[in-house]
């Protein structure tokens, strides 16, 4: 009997909003390259290729639990100015996406996140869960504190 898969966790967020309108916000999409969330501390950029959808894909490498590299590609879908998708496609956390979708309330932007987490190795939901969440607070709460310096 083989390894089982990972574990799946499916996460669902309305409750954000960014104190900016629409077009604020997608300044600060566009400026992902520039800024870098504490979360990606780590994060090496290896490529990135334009892809005929439109798509970007981008391979990258993070530090392992074990301190070694580990290598990702990640393909983004940007839909300004309403949403962006992006889907792993090579490396522990393959088969995970997450959809962002970003709705003008006036001068603040309500951002609607659902996503499917699966990693390599974690077989605890909740661990898987937890650090889902931390993730997804921490990006935007960093974007959060980012979009006041534009």
């Amino acid at each position: 009997m083989g390894r089982p898969g990972p574990t799946m966790v499916r996460y669902y967020s309305d409750d954000g909003f960014f104190e900016a309108p629409i077009e604020k916000l997608w300044k600060l999409i566009e400026a992902h390259g520039a800024h870098m969330h504490d979360i990606h501390q780590g994060v090496t950029p290896v490529s990135s290729t334009q892809n005929a959808d439109g798509s970007t894909t981008a391979k990258l490498t993070t530090p392992g639990p074990d301190g070694k590299p580990v290598a990702h590609t990640w393909r983004f879908h940007v839909r300004p100015p309403h949403a962006q998708v992006v889907e792993m496609i090579e490396g522990p956390m393959k088969g995970s996406w997450l959809t962002s979708t970003y709705l003008p309330k006036g001068n603040r932007t309500q951002v609607v996140t659902v996503a499917e987490w699966k990693v390599q190795g974690v077989t605890d939901e909740n661990q898987l869960r937890k650090a889902c969440e931390e993730f997804m607070e921490n990006g935007f709460a960093e974007d959060s504190r980012y979009l006041k310096t534009l």
